[in-house]
C-alpha cells in the first residue's frame, strides 16, 4: 500500500510544468541524455521516418526550453536495440559528437559503430566514420561511451567482437569480446587500442574524467565466468591495469546486459551497478575519494527485486541520486534513492511505473539546477519516448 501511495505521488504530484519537455513522435525509441557545459541537456533518440526506416533525432535543453528536434542521420540500415543505442555528447563549445550503430551484414548482430561530429552545435553533421579498423562485416561493435580526454579532445571506448569468430561445436566456445578505446580531434580519428582482451559480451560501458584521471567502467568476464565490474584508469600519463570495483563473485554463463554507471563531482567519483551472486539481484553503489584509484565497500540500495539498468548523478557535494528498474507484485517501476558519501541511504522513491520487459530500454536521468530530468521508452502501438521533470526536494 505504501508503495502505491508513493507511485501516485510521483505520477501526478511532482511534474514541473515550467520546464519544457522534448517533443518526439509516436513510435520513437531509446532516448540518451547528456549534460552540457552551460548546465543544459542534449538528448538523442530514434524516430520513425516510415514503416521501415528510422531517423536519429536530437534536441537541446537550455534556459527552460527544448529546441525543435533535428535529424543527425536518417534512413540508413540502423541497428535499433533496447540496450545498445545512440548518443550525443558535447566536446566543448559548439563541438558535438554523436554515435549510432549501423548494420554491416546479414546476421542479426553484424553492425558497426558510426561517429559523426558537428562544429556548429548540430546545425550540420560530418560524414560518419567507423572508428574500428576491423571492417569484416561479420561481428558486433557497440556499447560506446564518450569521455573528454586530458587534452580536451574526445575519447571513446566500445565493445568489439572482431575476435569472437564463429561458435565451435567441438569445444562449445567462441572467441572473446574485447574492449577498445580511441579518440577524435577536429574530426580526425586517433589510433585504436585494445585495453581488455576478454569482457562480458553486451553490457553497456561508462566513462568519465576527473581533474587528474580518466575512468572507464565495464563488466569483465574471467576464465571461470565471474563477471565483476572493472575499472581502467588513466592518470600520471599512463593507463593502469584493470581492477574490480568489488569482487561480487557473480558466476553467470551468459551476459546479463546490465552495465555500470560512473559519475564525478570534482575529484570524488561514484559508481552504480547491478549484480546477482547466488541468485540475489542487487543494485550496489560505491564511492571513490581518490579519483578512482580505489573504491569503498559497496552500499546496497535496491528494494530486493531490482532488474538493474542503472543511472547515476551527483545532486550535491556529498550526495548522489541513483536510479534503476525494480519489479513489484503488480508493477515495474523506475526507482531512485539518495545516497550520501558517509553511507546513508534515504528511502527509495518511485519516479514512474513503466512497461515490463526490454521495451523501456535504459531509463535516463540528469540533473539541471534543483531538478532531475527523466526519459524512458513506453512500448506498444501508442508508445514513444516519455519524459518528466521532478524537483529534487520531492525525493527527500
Amino acid at each position: 500500500m505504501k508503495k502505491n501511495i508513493l507511485l501516485s505521488l510521483f505520477l501526478f504530484g511532482c511534474s514541473t510544468p515550467e520546464y519544457g519537455l522534448p517533443k518526439s513522435d509516436l513510435g520513437s525509441r531509446y532516448p540518451r541524455v547528456s549534460s552540457t557545459e552551460t548546465g543544459g541537456l542534449l538528448m538523442s533518440w530514434f524516430e520513425k521516418v516510415d514503416s521501415t526506416n528510422w531517423a536519429l533525432q536530437w534536441s537541446e535543453f537550455s534556459k527552460g526550453t527544448w529546441t525543435e528536434s533535428q535529424s543527425i542521420t536518417a534512413s540508413d540500415p540502423y541497428f535499433v536495440n533496447w540496450a545498445d543505442f545512440p548518443s550525443i555528447y558535447q566536446v566543448d563549445g559548439d563541438n558535438l559528437v554523436a554515435h549510432w550503430l549501423q548494420k554491416s551484414g546479414k546476421a542479426p548482430f553484424d553492425y558497426n559503430v558510426q561517429i559523426s561530429h558537428s562544429t556548429d552545435r548540430g546545425k550540420s553533421w560530418s560524414k560518419s566514420v567507423i572508428p574500428h579498423g576491423d571492417m569484416d562485416p561479420k561481428g558486433e561493435h557497440g556499447f560506446l561511451s564518450f569521455f573528454q580526454q586530458q587534452d580536451e579532445s574526445v575519447g571513446f571506448v566500445w565493445l568489439d567482437g572482431r575476435h569472437m569468430g564463429a561458435y565451435d561445436p567441438v569445444t562449445h566456445t567462441m572467441g572473446d569480446m574485447a574492449l577498445y578505446r580511441s579518440s577524435m580531434n577536429n574530426g580526425q580519428l586517433g589510433p585504436e587500442i585494445m585495453i581488455d582482451s576478454r569482457t562480458c559480451e553486451c553490457c553497456p560501458t561508462s566513462a568519465i574524467r576527473t581533474d587528474n584521471s580518466v575512468l572507464i567502467a565495464y563488466r569483465d568476464r574471467s576464465e571461470k565466468e565471474i563477471r565483476n565490474i572493472n575499472i581502467i584508469r588513466y592518470a600520471d600519463g599512463k593507463w593502469f591495469d584493470p581492477y574490480p570495483v568489488y569482487d561480487d563473485n557473480w558466476l553467470i554463463g551468459g551476459c546479463p546486459v546490465n552495465g555500470p554507471m560512473l559519475a564525478e563531482y570534482g575529484n570524488n567519483v561514484a559508481i552504480a551497478w547491478y549484480t546477482s551472486p547466488n541468485e540475489t539481484p542487487t543494485v550496489n553503489l560505491a564511492f571513490s575519494h581518490n579519483e578512482g584509484a580505489s573504491f569503498d565497500v559497496p552500499i546496497r540500495v535496491d528494494l530486493s527485486m531490482p532488474i538493474g539498468r542503472v543511472d547515476l548523478t551527483w545532486i550535491s557535494q556529498t550526495e548522489v541520486m541513483v536510479s534503476w528498474i525494480e519489479t513489484a507484485e503488480e508493477t515495474t517501476d523506475i526507482v531512485t534513492a539518495i545516497v550520501s558519501t558517509n553511507g546513508d541511504v534515504q528511502p527509495p522513491r518511485i519516479v514512474t511505473e513503466i512497461q515490463p520487459g526490454r521495451v523501456s530500454g535504459y531509463p535516463q536521468m540528469e540533473k539541471v539546477e534543483d531538478h532531475l530530468f527523466f526519459a524512458w521508452t513506453e512500448g506498444g502501438e501508442q508508445g514513444s519516448v516519455m519524459s518528466k521533470w521532478v524537483p529534487i526536494s520531492a525525493f527527500r
